[in-house]
């Protein structure tokens, strides 16, 4: 398996599981760690979910762009809807538990190590990018007998 992923995905909910399942198995096929990749999952899940909810785009889709490196997974998620003022998102604040919504921007920040939103007028979208940096582990060595 490749060690770059692309999907174009409907906005739609079940485009979610897809994004899942087809970015998992890309993930550890690239031996990237369990703990690791679960937390891109979660990322790149709440990007999408927040597309999905939140670009008023409904008849539009989502880009998304993930790559394994050496010791780093970049992802970057595109949608082409009203974006919004990235300014009014406090990251660092914890968001309210009573709230429905208002958490994937928190999540995404606190799960991954860089990550950077631009969003401009409508049309033009939300492009979400994001790094993961991981432990890669040595090869194990294959003991000769002499």
């Amino acid at each position: 398996m490749s060690n770059v992923l692309r999907l174009c995905l409907p906005l739609r909910r079940s485009s979610a599981r897809r994004l899942r399942t087809s970015f998992s198995a890309m993930l550890d096929a690239n031996g990237v760690p369990s703990k690791a990749a679960g937390e891109v999952l979660l990322a790149a899940d709440e990007a999408f979910t927040n597309a999905f909810m939140h670009s008023g785009d409904v008849a539009g889709e989502v880009r998304v762009r993930a790559e394994v490196r050496h010791s780093h997974v970049l992802v970057e998620v595109r949608d082409g809807g009203c974006g919004f003022d990235t300014r009014s998102v406090d990251v660092t604040a914890l968001p309210d538990p009573r709230l429905a919504h208002g958490r994937g921007l928190f999540l995404i920040h606190h799960l991954m190590d860089e990550v950077e939103v631009s969003s401009r007028q409508a049309g033009d979208g939300t492009v979400v990018r994001m790094v993961k940096r991981f432990p890669r582990s040595a090869p194990r060595a294959i003991a000769s007998r002499g």
